[in-house]
């Protein structure tokens, strides 16, 4: 029985030490990739098409709201985390406790999806306008481009902030 209590403990506090660790990490990454990339300039082409590419995990990392939201989600973490320690101990039936620990992962989950969206969608709308103003028809992820196409990861960063 105590196995199972200190196996709950040790869910609870991995949840609130991760969500900690991902806004530090995020963070330094801001300030780490302070150094402006060279964007390519040459079009690729096919009939009359070009193509665009983009790092989105560099976009999301450089949204100007993202430092906000990741502190909610780590004070939502740590607030979810002393709600699951606390009921946890109060109960006594192991199933009871993991299902407590279950709702409470959920329920960070579901808040980082609510937090998330709006920055997802800012992303997606200043690749859009980026797009739109240089004529790109088709903008792919960097990781699925070998050769080719135009780099537009630090002007829709510039559009994003612009925004704000």
């Amino acid at each position: 029985m105590s196995k199972k209590i200190f196996f709950m403990a040790l869910i609870i506090l991995s949840l609130i030490i991760f969500s900690s660790t991902s806004y530090a990490a995020a963070k330094k990454s801001n300030n780490t990739n302070a150094q402006p990339r060279t964007t390519n300039t040459a079009v690729t082409s096919v009939g009359g098409n070009s193509v665009g590419i983009v790092d989105r995990a560099e976009i999301l990392r450089n949204h100007p709201d993202l430092e906000k939201v990741q502190k909610q989600l780590a004070d939502f973490a740590e607030v979810k985390g002393k709600e699951a320690k606390t009921a946890v101990e109060k109960e006594s039936d192991n199933n009871k406790k993991a299902k407590i620990a279950q709702e409470k992962r959920m329920e960070l989950v579901r808040e980082e999806e609510r937090l998330m969206t709006p920055i997802y969608a800012d992303c997606e709308q200043a690749v859009r306008e980026v797009a739109a103003r240089k004529k790109i028809t088709l903008v792919l992820d960097k990781m699925v481009v070998l050769i080719g196409g135009v780099d537009i990861t630090q002007d829709v960063i510039q559009q994003l902030a612009r925004k704000k």
